[in-house]
């Protein structure tokens, strides 16, 4: 397979680091949204589609299926991710075929991902397949690694709705390092059943409950409670 284009691979390769420039450089709208390069529009007929809104990108992240809300929160929660973007690369393939994968990711470390996000590989068409292994080898050919994500490895459900609820509530307030820290001090102390026992306890020493919530979506505590909590909750 070949690049049957006026481009030639390296040209390709220069264009997607110029647009991973972009995509990270570039401010929310008006609207608090960071679009990419293919525009989801929100309430289209038969998809999921949602705005989720991203501390850690300072905007709203669009995503059109709960499989991707679903990575939008795990990449939240990650510490060893610093920032992302959804559907912010046009990528030529083979053809004249191009691609548009689903997460741009950079870590910590300055590295950077590109993740595809599907309800199960092992469902996977031939073309689709190869079509992700060229994908693969195009990427890692400018040291940037791609991972293909199925529900296996995602939040179900239940733990969507846990989340949300722990995201919403604990990014009400800006807490500070010595809040944190405290916080994390004091609920070592017991072993909780529930997250209300963990809320008095900070109530109890003068902070906000909201900050349990930071610290489980954080997964910074961890209650023996909280896996059963969230299956008998839904």
């Amino acid at each position: 397979m070949s690049y049957k284009t006026v481009f030639s691979k390296t040209d390709v390769q220069t264009n997607i680091l110029k647009q991973i420039k972009i995509a990270f450089e570039t401010t929310a709208n008006v609207a608090a949204t960071l679009h990419g390069q293919r525009k989801i529009h929100q309430g289209a007929f038969g998809r999921r589609t949602s705005l989720f809104p991203s501390e850690k990108c300072c905007g709203a992240i669009p995503l059109e299926s709960r499989l991707e809300l679903a990575h939008a929160l795990s990449l939240e929660q990650d510490p060893n991710v610093l920032k992302y973007r959804s559907q912010a690369l046009k990528i030529l393939l083979i053809n004249e075929q191009y691609c548009f994968p689903d997460f741009l990711v950079q870590t910590q470390k300055g590295d950077y991902e590109v993740h595809e996000v599907k309800p199960s590989i092992a469902s996977l068409s031939t073309d689709d397949l190869n079509r992700f292994a060229i994908l693969s080898d195009l990427l890692h050919s400018i040291d940037i690694t791609f991972k293909l994500i199925d529900h296996r490895n995602l939040p179900n459900e239940s733990e969507i709705s846990q989340l949300l609820y722990w995201y919403q509530r604990g990014h009400q307030y800006n807490w500070n390092t010595f809040e944190i820290n405290y916080a994390l001090d004091q609920l070592k102390l017991k072993e909780f059943d529930n997250s209300t026992q963990a809320y008095k306890t900070l109530e109890s020493i003068g902070l906000k409950q909201e900050l349990a919530d930071y610290l489980f979506f954080h997964q910074r505590i961890k209650i023996g409670g909280v896996k059963k909590e969230i299956r008998e909750a839904h």
